[in-house]
C-alpha cells in the first residue's frame, strides 16, 4: 500500500505553493481530534500541533495530524500521514517504562531536529549528528535521557544517534521525561523515519522520510509547537492533572497533598486495586519538612528535587492501605513499580507515614514500626555523614520486623571476630557496644524463623528494589535488615 500523502490527497504536493493554493483545506480534521484539542488548546500557548492519533476501531491505522491554530479553530496544515507506533502499542498517561515496546501517551514539547544531512529547509532548530553522539538509556546512568558525547558517559546503554541505516536520518526530538529525567521511565522518544510500512518501533513515532521533512520544514519555533499522542479519553487525562486519576476511596489528606503538588511525575494503575502516583513535591509538605526538621537549608538535596509518593499496601490485618513516602525524584518510578510489585506479592507493611510524623526522629519511626524514605539525618555513629535517607534515596521497611544493629560509637569489634552471620549474638552480648534496633525487634535476629513482613531474598519487596539497583542492609556485616538504599554514584553526576 502507498502510505504517502501524495496517495492520500490524489496527487496534491505538498509545499508551500500548495498550502497556499488550499491543498490541505479540502480535507476536514476529525471532529474527535478537533475536540481533544480543545480540551488542551484553552490552556496552551502552542500554535502548532502534530496530533497522532492510535486509530479507532473501526480505523485501526495510526495518523499523524499536523494542525495549526487559526481564528477559525483548528485546521489542518498539511494533509495527514499514517505513522507506527510501539510494538505493543501506546502506554496510559505515566505509565511508559524504559525497554516496554510502548510509544507514550501524552502532550509533550518539540523543540529540536537532528539529522544526518547537513541542514534541512525550515527555520525549525537542526542539529547534524556524527559518529560521537548518543543517546543514553541506561536508567542506573546518572546521564539517563541525555544526549551526550561519547566518552562523556559511563553508562552501560545507549543509541547510536548516527546509525549504519536510515531511522535517525531525520529525526524530531519529543521533550519526554526530562527535568527531571525519572529513571525507567522511557528515553529517547522521537518521531523518525519508518523501517517500512506497518514496521512498530521500540517506543517512537515513525512515518515516511518525504513525510517527515515536510513536518520539519512546516514547525515554527515561534508556535511553540507541540506533539499529542493517544486516544481522546488518554489525551483528556493528561492535560486534567492528577485530580482526575484519584482513586475514589482515597483519605482526603492523601489526595489534598497530592493535587496540591500538581505536576505528575510517575503513575501506575495495576490489578487487585493496586494505585500509586508520584507528583512535585506539594507546598504543604515541603513547609511540613522545614517545621519538623526533616529538611533543612544544609541538606545535600533542594527540595524541587524530591517527590510525593502516594501508594497502595497490604497490611498485616489482610487489608489494602494507602501510605506515603517523600523519595528523589529521579528514583520515583524505582519506588513505586517496586512497592507495586510487593503489593501483587501481598507483601505485609504495617504503616507508611512520613518521617514528619514522629518530629523527623528515626528512632521513634522505627518504635512505631513505621516504613519511611527521606529524612536529612547524619548516619548513626558517623557525625557530618549525611544518610542515604538525606537525598531520597533509602527506605526502611517494617523496622520491628527487621531490626538494625547499631554500633555504638567508639566500639571497635574485632575485625575477624564478627561477621554477619554472628553480628546478632555480638550485639545480644555486648550491649555496649551494639544496639539491636528498634529493642522490641530482637526476637526477629533469627532470620531463618521467616515471618510476616521480614526482608528476606527473594521475597516480593526485596527483590524488586534489589533488580533496580538497590542494596540491601541485610548483607553488611552488622546487618540493617530494614534498610534499602540507591547508589549516589548512579543517581547524581560526579557523585
Amino acid at each position: 500500500m502507498n502510505r504517502s500523502w501524495r496517495s492520500i490527497f490524489g496527487g496534491c504536493v505538498l509545499s508551500t505553493l500548495a498550502l497556499v493554493a488550499g491543498c490541505s483545506s479540502d480535507r476536514e480534521l476529525p471532529r474527535r481530534i478537533s475536540e481533544s484539542l480543545d480540551g488542551i488548546g484553552r490552556s496552551s500557548q502552542s500554535g502548532q500541533f502534530l496530533y497522532v492519533d492510535p486509530g479507532t476501531p473501526g480505523l485501526p491505522q495510526p495518523t499523524l495530524y499536523p494542525v495549526r491554530r487559526s481564528l477559525l479553530g483548528w485546521q489542518l496544515a498539511l494533509p495527514p500521514v499514517p505513522v507506527n507506533l510501539g510494538r505493543n502499542g501506546v502506554a496510559p498517561p505515566f505509565e511508559k517504562r524504559e525497554g516496554d515496546g510502548r510509544t507514550p501517551a501524552g502532550i509533550f514539547p518539540v523543540r529540536s531536529a537532528f539529522g544526518y544531512p547537513a541542514s534541512v529547509a525550515g527555520t525549525f532548530p537542526y542539529r547534524q549528528v556524527d559518529s560521537q553522539d548518543i543517546w543514553v538509556d541506561d536508567p542506573q546512568s546518572p546521564d539517563y535521557n541525555r544526549w551526550v558525547s561519547r566518552g562523556e558517559t559511563r553508562a552501560s546503554s545507549f543509541e547510536e544517534l548516527l546509525r549504519p541505516d536510515p531511522l535517525y536520518k531525520y529525526a524530531l526530538v519529543l521533550d519526554y521525561n526530562t527535568e527531571p529525567a525519572l529513571r525507567d521511565l522511557g528515553s529517547a522518544i522521537f518521531i523518525h523515519v519508518e523501517r517500512g510500512p506497518d514496521s512498530g518501533t521500540a517506543g517512537c513515532v515513525s512515518l515516511p522520510e518525504k513525510e517527515l521533512v515536510q513536518l520539519i520544514g512546516w514547525l515554527d519555533p515561534e508556535q511553540r509547537p507541540q506533539v499529542v499522542i493517544g486516544s481522546a479519553s488518554a489525551v483528556a487525562a493528561a492535560s486534567a492533572g492528577i485530580a482526575e486519576q484519584l482513586p475514589a476511596d482515597l483519605p482526603a489528606g492523601l489526595k489534598g497533598r497530592l493535587v496540591e503538588g500538581g505536576r505528575i511525575l510517575a503513575l501506575r494503575h495495576g490489578s487487585g486495586g493496586f494505585f500509586a502516583a508520584a507528583v512535585a513535591l506539594p507546598a504543604g509538605v515541603a513547609q511540613q519538612m522545614q517545621q519538623k526538621k526533616s529538611w533543612r537549608p544544609e541538606c545535600p538535596v533542594p527540595l524541587d528535587q524530591l517527590a510525593y509518593l502516594v501508594t497502595s499496601y497490604w497490611g498485616f490485618d489482610g487489608k489494602p492501605h494507602y501510605g506515603e513516602l517523600v523519595v528523589h525524584q529521579a528514583l520515583a518510578p524505582f519506588f513505586t513499580d517496586s512497592l507495586h510489585h510487593a503489593y501483587n506479592g501481598r507483601f505485609p507493611i504495617e504503616r507508611m507515614e512520613l518521617i514528619d510524623a514522629y518530629d523527623g526522629d528515626d528512632f521513634r519511626s522505627m518504635e512505631a514500626n513505621n516504613s519511611s524514605a527521606f529524612n536529612c539525618r547524619e548516619v548513626p555513629g558517623r557525625p557530618g555523614v549525611f544518610s542515604k535517607h538525606s537525598y531520597g534515596a533509602a527506605i526502611d521497611v517494617n523496622p520491628r520486623q527487621n531490626p538494625y544493629l547499631m554500633l555504638e560509637e567508639g566500639a571497635r569489634p574485632q575485625a575477624a571476630g564478627v561477621t554477619a552471620a554472628t553480628a546478632a549474638g555480638f550485639c545480644i552480648a555486648n550491649s555496649a557496644q551494639c544496639r539491636v534496633l528498634p529493642a522490641a525487634s530482637a526476637d526477629h535476629l533469627d532470620r531463618h524463623d521467616q515471618r510476616p513482613g521480614m526482608l528476606q531474598p527473594g521475597d516480593p519487596l526485596l527483590t524488586p528494589f534489589r533488580q533496580r539497583g538497590f542494596t540491601w542492609g541485610g548483607s553488611w556485616r552488622f546487618p540493617d535488615y530494614q534498610h534499602l538504599e540507591y547508589d549516589l554514584g548512579r543517581l547524581l553526576s560526579g557523585a
